[in-house]
């Protein structure tokens, strides 16, 4: 591997980071009709991607957090003393 190239992820990569995530956040909407300057998708900031009106379907945000959950359970995680903040943005 030279310098500009980046260690590749492995699945067990994700995974580890999966189980001792302490936080998580839901964009909920990426609808919004405020055009703040200071945004990170407003107008001084590329790259991101589009804005489509898209609706987070509470099921997805569910079966995540269930998923989260049941790699605890797999891992023989404590989650039960194991704090996951999870938040919500968009609108």
């Amino acid at each position: 591997m030279n310098n500009t190239q980046l260690p590749l992820l492995t699945s067990r990569d994700i995974e580890r980071n999966i189980i001792n995530l302490k936080q998580l956040v839901f964009e909920v909407t990426d609808q919004c009709n405020l055009k703040c300057k200071y945004c990170g998708y407003g107008e001084f900031y590329g790259g991101y991607d589009e804005r489509k009106s898209n609706v987070l379907p509470f099921k997805i945000a569910q079966n995540t957090i269930d998923y989260v959950v049941d790699l605890w359970k797999k891992h023989k995680q404590n989650f039960y003393k194991h704090t996951l903040y999870i938040g919500f943005y968009g609108g």
